[in-house]
């Protein structure tokens, strides 16, 4: 290891004369009963001091020097978060004091002499002991082998911010200072930061001092430290502004897999450049951590599990998400656990971001309708219930529904929008808050500003509300008129896990003729039902909504051009096609309905219809066109548990040719068991599809008859 020295230690910046500030009572805000503490003190500067670091004791001893203003008059005591942490003394300047008290997370410090608004004061604060673990077992200070390392929040912990972990301070999304972090260690072990490396000290006793420095200001939860066995891979990027760093720390097993592992860093980069703005920090940095403790999007430090190393782009995915938080959450922080979303839901969406960049369109929405497909299946279960985005509770701050439907209302915002104004008012949006924190209501007010389109609509539907909406097209009609038709189509909104219909909604209707000539346009509605005439220069064989799923609403769907026999696996939509003979190029779309089909059965009793799914087959069939249609059921939850509930009943598949129309029994082939298979509908035809029984009673008594 190469040794540098340090030019300075900015020793004198914390010896201020005259020091008269303090901190009196809290405003009491309160989020899930926590008092912010910024609300009356900001700190601007910390210089966290780690001294001993021992992978024995699994204990950390230290000081931290805290630079503050008061932001109110007549402050008596400053009040700063610290977990578990033995406090050995406390200094106000260079005056040691002993008016402090410690009870559970909070030291407070008495002043001799009470501080007014804008007073700047600076406090010491010697400690040592066991740093607080998160009850998960994920965040706060971990030791493992020969690594120590911090993630900055805890899944269990309320707050779930955990600077406090490992150094006193104002611990919440608000406040964001600079920082300098000294960690020593032995020279046999390094010491990783966020910021920049300004320098490392040989103390001559065996160990050496890393001093790191950020540029850029943060909340707590995002500094970052950690130790261990590394070797350093550098690297740079050539940034829409400037040349960045990237640093890849790793163990020195996983040199040789780097380059594979990180091979599309630069690629995914400028991809977020393009679309979010120039990158916000002064380094790109992944650090590995050690067995089973996740990823954390520590600002330009970014702690990546050794599982993540592999040498091939398995999981580019992985740090794709916690590269994007660099913007999402690091430059522009969520205001409170409850507007998470912010922060995770679109770190999420990055994810089919980056792969629209690299692989094409089509990556991007294979990868959201997947994500779609989990989110309407399993979030309500994960979580506990539908929740709506902001104002989750927050035991579930870290759940399904804050991730994967929070990006699901990303790329369904961009829809709304349109690329244009959702792209730049995105880059707009970072930019207003840079280095700052931002509520839901802060973005949805700012986007509707830039847009010029009121957005309290869509966040009202989608952000405010639980679950989801459903949208089809109930039928069309197609009138000559002249030269040109009018076609007028009714459209269709259901309820999954809602009460609520949503409004001002934006539609894309296709129109497609025998010819595949398609012409898209919108219709606008609020409520149940709503309709429009199109003017069009052809009659339309088919009519569709949201062919090119810009809507992530209560379905999942595919649309293929067939061209030739064989099968064809329709993904996320429990479908499969077997097409038998074709002459022509055939467009089949395959639409699973997360929602229950209208209960309109043709003078049947003992026949129960699915509550809770349904299929639409729409597209253009050619003549001599023939397929079978295999629809997947399961006894579980959220697909087909409260249909299949007795191995005596009778599974059938209903058809109609569209709504208004009276579900009826079609002929199929069945295979599996009674709660898990197959049913194989011989003459797949355009329409709606949905799993029934028929109860033991009624077939016996069609037997006896």
């Amino acid at each position: 290891m190469s040794k540098t020295y340090l030019i300075t230690f900015l020793t004198f910046f914390f010896q201020l004369n005259n020091i008269n500030t303090v901190f009196a009572q809290f405003s009491q805000k309160e989020i899930q009963q926590t008092v912010l503490y910024s609300d009356t003190l900001d700190a601007i500067h910390y210089g966290i001091h780690l001294t001993d670091i021992s992978l024995t004791n699994k204990t950390i001893e230290g000081y931290t020097r805290v630079i503050l203003v008061s932001k109110t008059n007549q402050l008596s005591s400053l009040k700063l978060e610290l977990a578990n942490l033995i406090v050995d003394s406390v200094f106000i300047g260079l005056i040691k004091t002993q008016k402090f008290t410690r009870s559970a997370n909070q030291l407070c410090i008495s002043l001799d002499i009470p501080i007014n608004k804008g007073d700047t004061i600076n406090t010491t604060v010697y400690y040592h002991g066991h740093p607080f673990v998160d009850p998960s077992g994920w965040g706060g200070f971990h030791f493992s082998g020969e690594y120590a390392l911090n993630l900055g929040v805890g899944f269990d912990a309320i707050p779930h911010n955990l600077g406090k972990a490992w150094f006193p301070c104002i611990d919440d999304f608000h406040d964001r200072a600079l920082y300098d972090v000294f960690l020593t260690v032995p020279n046999d072990k390094k010491a990783i930061s966020g910021g920049s490396l300004i320098g490392v000290q040989d103390n001559g006793n065996n160990t050496y001092t890393w001093l790191w420095k950020t540029k850029y200001t943060l909340p707590t939860y995002l500094i970052s430290v950690t130790t261990g066995r590394y070797e350093l891979i550098s690297d740079s990027y050539n940034g829409l502004q400037e040349q960045i760093p990237i640093t890849y720390y790793c163990r020195p097993a996983d040199t040789a897999k780097t380059a594979g592992t990180f091979s599309n860093m630069k690629k995914i980069l400028r991809v977020f450049e393009d679309h979010l703005g120039p990158y916000p920090f002064e380094r790109v940095g992944n650090t590995g951590t050690p067995g089973g403790l996740g990823a954390m999007e520590h600002a330009s430090n970014v702690s990546y599990p050794f599982s993540g190393w592999t040498g091939s782009t398995y999981n580019e995915w992985w740090y794709a998400h916690e590269l994007s938080h660099m913007w999402f959450g690091n430059k522009v922080t969520c205001a409170s656990a409850e507007d998470m979303w912010l922060n995770e839901g679109w770190a999420v969406w990055c994810e089919s971001l980056y792969r629209e960049g690299i692989y094409g369109k089509h990556a991007y929405t294979d990868n959201m309708r997947l994500k779609l497909k989990d989110v309407l299946q399993s979030a309500h279960v994960n979580d506990g219930g539908y929740y709506a985005l902001y104002g989750i509770p927050q035991t579930i701050t870290y759940g399904t529904t804050v991730y994967q439907k929070g990006g699901q209302v990303a790329h369904t915002l961009r829809g709304y929008l349109g690329d244009s104004l959702f792209f730049g008012g995105i880059k707009a949006y970072l930019q207003k808050y840079a280095y700052n924190y931002a509520s839901t209501f802060d973005f949805r007010d700012f986007l509707s500003a830039y847009s010029g389109i009121d957005l309290k609509p869509f966040f009202d539907a989608w952000v405010f509300a639980p679950g989801f909406p459903h949208f089809s097209i109930d039928s069309s009609v197609t009138v000559k008129a002249g030269n040109s038709y009018n076609v007028t189509v009714y459209v269709r909104q259901r309820l999954q896990g809602r009460s609520q219909y949503a409004t001002s909604n934006r539609l894309e209707i296709s129109f497609m003729d025998k010819n595949w000539q398609k012409i898209t346009d919108t219709i606008v509605f609020s409520g149940i039902t709503g309709q429009k005439t199109f003017h069009l220069p052809f009659a339309p064989v088919q009519v569709m909504a949201d062919l090119d799923e810009k809507i992530s609403d209560a379905t999942t769907d595919v649309a293929k051009t067939i061209k030739s026999p064989g099968e064809s696996e329709y993904p996320q939509t429990f479908f499969k096609l077997l097409v038998e003979q074709i002459h022509d190029s055939a467009l089949v779309r395959i639409t699973h309905n997360w929602v229950a089909p209208d209960k309109v059965i043709a003078s049947e009793t003992g026949l129960r219809i699915s509550d809770s799914r349904y299929w639409t087959v729409e597209g253009i069939f050619p003549a001599g066109f023939k397929a079978k249609g295999v629809f997947a059921y399961k006894a579980v939850v959220s697909l087909d548990k409260t249909l299949l509930t007795n191995a005596n009943d009778h599974l059938v598949i209903l058809f109609r040719p569209g709504a208004g129309h009276p579900w009826k029994e079609t002929t199929f082939s069945q295979k599996g068991s009674w709660n898990e298979g197959t049913i194989t509908v011989d003459n797949l035809q355009k329409g709606e599809y949905a799993l029934g029984v028929r109860d033991s009673v009624s077939i016996d008594k069609s037997k006896h008859e």
